[in-house]
């Protein structure tokens, strides 16, 4: 039995990913090469979740810089200076993949992320955090659904390496808001 070339490309790209995630802050960043362009075939579900992730990295850092500056406990303000930082560095993998693969990504979150941002803005004390955290909660579970069906029907090895190198950080974002929450 014979590899495809473009597996070798996956499997590459998904060890530097792994092989990177006890780097710098603390295991929680993960590094993505810049794919090589295998002219391997990039679905309309590989670009959906590209985008859809990359706004969600876009939004995730804007709710984590307002719960920096907002948040009423140390568990939310950490949890923000984490989420912010985390998918800023995730954010710069998703777009330098979807760069590789000639895929142009949308330039702004989507209007329901941009409402709850607003929302938030006007928020403070335990309000803000009670609500921060449950957003928070709620974004990463879909973000988790969605990496792992990214993984399971992905066309492009680029994109489903992308996917299971996310999930890491998605798990450990979703228990430390689960601890971070104030209602317990």
């Amino acid at each position: 039995m014979t590899c495809h070339p473009y597996s070798y490309a996956a499997v590459g790209l998904l060890l530097t990913a792994l092989g990177a995630c006890g780097a710098a802050g603390g295991g929680r960043q993960v590094a993505v090469t810049a794919p090589v362009s295998s002219g391997s075939a990039v679905s309309s579900g590989d670009r959906a979740w590209l985008a859809a992730t990359h706004q969600a990295d876009l939004a995730d850092v804007q709710y984590g810089r307002l719960a920096e500056r907002k948040g009423a406990t140390a568990a939310v303000r950490h949890a923000g200076s984490m989420l912010a930082a985390d998918h800023t560095a995730f954010d710069q993998k998703v777009t330098a993949v979807a760069g590789g693969l000639g895929i142009e990504l949308p330039r702004s979150e989507r209007p329901a992320q941009l409402a709850l941002a607003q929302r938030l803005q006007k928020e403070s004390g335990s309000r803000f955090d009670r609500d921060f955290v449950a957003a928070m909660v709620e974004e990463h579970k879909k973000a988790i659904t969605a990496a792992g069906e990214e993984i399971r029907s992905g066309s492009s090895p680029e994109v489903t390496a992308l996917a299971h190198a996310a999930l890491p950080a998605l798990r450990e974002h979703l228990s430390m808001l689960r601890k971070a929450s104030p209602v317990g």
